[in-house]
């Protein structure tokens, strides 16, 4: 067996037990180009920033909230409202502009580490506009300033995301972050809309309709979290209602064959986060990766990292993983095109 012949995965595997497999894949792969289609700013941040952060702005820990135990995800979780644990300190900060700045070039240093050339990095904003005491339109300039800074420190091309959280009051979320967009003269650092947060809330029956407005009226891709916990039913709704160009994670499509034909006579492209999708549970460990039956039905898809700090594993890392999970070398070496064909951001090719 030469060094890119990798077994695929076997229901006894899980990937995460194969870590001395990951890391020596990931050394071979470190210096490969990346792109980074899904990965969660607040998610991203290294532990080491968000201990002096919390230090400097004297932020009170949850009752019960330990960092050691509840700021890192290594194994998988019992539920995704486990694994999100994290978010109950990774919304509290920064309230200090200072700071914001910090996280970004934080944020940037470790994607430069895994040799990203360009990142689409998603925010909701609004916390943070609530964190600092501003207006969702001075929130968003600080998070593009910043952005812009790190961006051209690190030598990464950069799109922002803006994410709203399912629920009774997305459809406002959804108004006031595109209100700030048009405030600032909409700028080209804006590439996209996600909607996130757990499948299970229900959202204003309004929502999918603002989002496809969004898309027509400002040419924002559109990608949703969608098939993370299961249901199929919400692809097809991201698909069909939402207009979506991508699918966050969508590892539920692998079990309708139909689905997966339309996703790929359509060219819509899934957001594969191997490494989250076993911590989260998205795949349960006894059973196969879907990333096989992507291929198999050639429904495009791109590898991402997700929320890499929180699982102490970069990029490089989630490609190891992929090939731990049947993805050959010859697959990881195509990715760069993939995420440049796929990106919002414009002018990658």
């Amino acid at each position: 067996m030469n060094q890119w012949q990798i077994e695929p995965a076997t229901k006894q595997i899980g990937a995460i037990e194969h870590k001395a497999v990951r890391q020596s894949l990931a050394a071979e792969l470190c210096e490969r180009e990346r792109g980074e289609l899904h990965v969660h700013m607040n998610g991203a941040i290294p532990v080491s920033t968000i201990r002096d952060i919390l230090a400097d702005e004297l932020v009170e820990l949850p009752y019960g909230f330990v960092i050691e135990r509840d700021l890192v995800r290594h194994t998988p979780c019992q539920s995704l409202a486990s694994y999100l644990t994290p978010w109950q300190v990774l919304r509290l900060f920064p309230k200090k502009r200072e700071n914001l700045n910090r996280i970004t070039l934080a944020v940037f240093a470790s994607l430069s580490e895994s040799n990203v050339r360009f990142v689409e990095l998603r925010s909701s904003v609004l916390y943070l506009a609530t964190l600092q005491n501003c207006s969702p339109t001075q929130a968003l300039e600080r998070l593009i300033e910043s952005s812009r800074a790190a961006s051209d420190q690190f030598g990464i091309r950069f799109g922002l995301i803006l994410t709203v959280t399912r629920g009774d009051y997305s459809s406002a979320a959804l108004f006031t972050l595109l209100q700030a967009y048009q405030n600032l003269g909409e700028p080209h650092d804006v590439v996209g809309l996600d909607l996130a947060g757990d499948e299970e809330i229900a959202y204003p029956g309004e929502l999918p309709s603002l989002y496809r407005k969004a898309k027509d009226r400002f040419g924002l891709g559109v990608t949703i979290h969608a098939g993370e916990t299961g249901r199929v039913d919400n692809v097809r709704a991201a698909l069909e209602l939402f207009g979506a160009d991508r699918i966050g994670h969508g590892t539920a499509a692998s079990k309708d064959p139909h689905l997966l034909d339309y996703l790929a006579s359509q060219e819509i492209c899934i957001e594969v986060c191997p490494i989250s999708n076993r911590l989260t549970g998205a795949v349960p460990a006894d059973e196969a990766h879907p990333l096989s039956e992507f291929r198999r039905h050639q429904v495009p898809f791109v590898i991402c990292s997700d929320n890499p700090a929180i699982h102490q594993r970069g990029l490089a890392e989630d490609d190891a993983m992929a090939m731990t999970e049947g993805l050959s070398a010859i697959d990881i070496y195509q990715q760069f095109e993939v995420a440049k064909r796929f990106s919002f951001i414009e002018g990658l090719n």
